[in-house]
């Protein structure tokens, strides 16, 4: 089985920003629920996953934000028309009959990685949807990312290329290095290339915060420790938690058929002429030619019919 797990809130965003000024004839801003229906339709016509689950962020504070106040404290709010957009998307979403997950006080980063963790140790070859960095420490043999920005897959060779330490390193980088996006502060002056070569050399994170005094640059010796408790944050909040309380058989989230009635009235809403052509008429539509979808294949072949608006 293949298992794709999707962060709902970063797809919002870039669907919001790939696609400006589109609304339909009433005024409602349509361009993020268009961006991202068709970019969910790319995953399922061109991965055909065998399993999807949408995760969003909650609202809620988390344990990390509790920790540091200044966590994500630098994003700016949601834009209005985005957000007028949102619960239209989950609409679209629901009418797909894909599983979503958002739990109070917890991030998408750390439900995705859970579920993923889960649905490895069961066999499912799992793709984590996402261009974030922070991603990256999960990977395993069954564990990959799928960069739909970069076309790209992620894997354990990939990590090892670049940061020439396994995937479970990556929260020590960050640790040292800091996240500007979610204002994890890290240290001044350290960027990866620095910290790759401080780890190397140390051996892991806790031998160098424990040995400051070893490393030969002066500079930096004085800049590790005098940035001793920032760095021990930053771990802490760079750290994905993959034991999220989550009681789900991965089973239960294979790809359904959609509740084409439900699409059919979103998209004459949103005025998706394109996506209206791909919902299959069967008596309760506008068109005379109808049939019944009884499998995942039939499903694929009606997706790949679509056009773009």
């Amino acid at each position: 089985m293949n298992f794709y797990l999707i962060d709902g809130n970063s797809y919002f965003y870039r669907a919001y920003h790939a696609i400006r000024g589109l609304s339909n004839s009433k005024g409602l801003p349509t361009n993020a629920i268009y961006g991202f229906t068709n970019m969910l339709l790319k995953i399922i016509r061109e991965k055909k996953p065998d399993a999807l689950v949408i995760v969003f962020d909650s609202p809620v504070p988390t344990g990390r934000h509790r920790i540091y106040e200044e966590y994500k404290a630098q994003r700016p709010g949601m834009p209005g028309d985005l957000a007028l957009q949102v619960p239209r998307i989950k609409e679209v979403i629901k009418a797909f009959n894909i599983p979503v997950f958002e739990m109070p006080g917890y991030e998408a980063d750390d439900i995705i990685c859970t579920l993923a963790k889960k649905a490895a140790s069961r066999g499912a070859e799992t793709f984590i949807v996402s261009g974030d960095k922070d991603m990256m420490q999960v990977v395993s043999g069954s564990i990959r990312i799928y960069d739909p920005m970069k076309e790209a897959i992620i894997d354990e060779n990939y990590i090892r290329d670049r940061f020439e330490m396994p995937p479970g390193k990556i929260s020590e980088i960050m640790a040292l290095t800091g996240d500007a996006v979610d204002n994890i502060p890290g240290v001044k002056g350290i960027g990866e290339k620095r910290a790759k070569e401080l780890l190397l050399r140390a051996g892991s994170l806790d031998e160098l915060l424990n040995h400051p005094e070893k490393i030969e640059n002066e500079r930096l010796s004085t800049m590790i420790r005098e940035n001793l408790e920032n760095i021990k944050l930053s771990k802490i909040l760079a750290t994905i938690d993959t034991n999220i309380p989550i009681d789900v058989d991965t089973g239960d989230l294979a790809v359904k058929e959609p509740d084409w009635p439900a699409l059919l009235r979103l998209f004459t809403e949103f005025e998706f002429k394109s996506l209206i052509k791909l919902v299959p008429t069967r008596g309760y539509g506008p068109r005379g030619r109808y049939g019944t979808i009884t499998n995942k294949g039939q499903l694929l072949a009606f997706l790949g019919k679509g056009e773009k608006k």
